[in-house]
């Protein structure tokens, strides 16, 4: 809507943002080189921890477009996991495999039987779960047993969970032990600094096709830092919004 005023070629700060635009702040780029490396060495499950709007989506979808060549990739949110049938019934639909009117027996035999080394180059399956801190026990022990596959030496599943603080409480129970001492990394995100966010209006004006200094003064940055607490989707909301109004009252440049 204020693309053109402002001569952009798309839209910098989304509602949902685009793996194109990701921005490698610290937090988060530690996060994803370390997972990244984890996947590539069959190491083990891995968990990302963080706040609300923090990054956790952004960053399994980076990595699952990253590794979309050598894995399947299925990325499932836990707000629809309530029994082992839906993950299961999920993780088939994301394979594009049939799912219905199948047992909870057949549907995990079914998805064995996709995950057994053939002539594809495919190692296999990379599967994320978002907001994993909602996801039941009973849950996170039916993927401890699915990640259990072992073809030629390799994991024919990759694991990675996201979620807020709760996830490291559900993990704790007793019961996921042998889960626990499975994970082979844990990623922590935050809110950005001051210079990370001014970094990353800028970056993303840039990417944009405008010219930053032109649209965002400094002083504007520093106080979206101040009004956010450095919370990308808190960022990406009031940007978009200050763009918008400014697009509508004329004004070429944010101070």
């Amino acid at each position: 809507m204020y693309e053109a005023f402002f001569g952009m070629q798309q839209r910098p700060f989304a509602a949902t943002p685009s793996v194109d635009g990701y921005f490698p702040a610290q937090a988060i780029e530690q996060a994803r080189q370390t997972i990244q490396r984890g996947i590539q060495r069959a190491a083990g499950p891995a968990v990302v921890i963080g706040p609300a709007g923090s990054g956790k989506t952004l960053l399994l979808a980076r990595l699952g477009a990253e590794f979309a060549e050598q894995f399947d990739v299925a990325m499932l949110s836990s707000g629809r996991l309530r029994s082992v049938r839906a993950l299961l019934q999920n993780i088939l639909f994301e394979l594009k495999l049939p799912f219905r009117d199948l047992t909870d027996g057949e549907l995990r035999l079914a998805l064995l039987d996709h995950l057994e080394p053939n002539d594809q180059e495919h190692n296999g399956l990379l599967l994320f779960i978002d907001e994993a801190q909602a996801m039941p026990a009973q849950l996170l022990d039916e993927l401890r047993m699915i990640t259990n596959l072992v073809r030629g030496g390799q994991p024919r599943v990759r694991l990675v969970l996201a979620g807020d603080v709760r996830l490291e409480d559900r993990l704790a129970n007793p019961r996921l032990a042998s889960f626990q001492q499975r994970i082979a990394a844990r990623c922590y995100l935050q809110a950005w600094s001051s210079a990370e966010t001014r970094d990353y209006i800028r970056h993303q004006l840039a990417w944009a096709k405008a010219t930053p200094q032109r649209i965002f003064a400094d002083e504007a940055a520093r106080e979206v830092h101040d009004v956010t607490g450095g919370v990308p989707r808190l960022i990406n909301q009031l940007c978009d919004h200050a763009l918008l109004l400014a697009s509508i009252a004329g004004e070429k440049q944010l101070t």
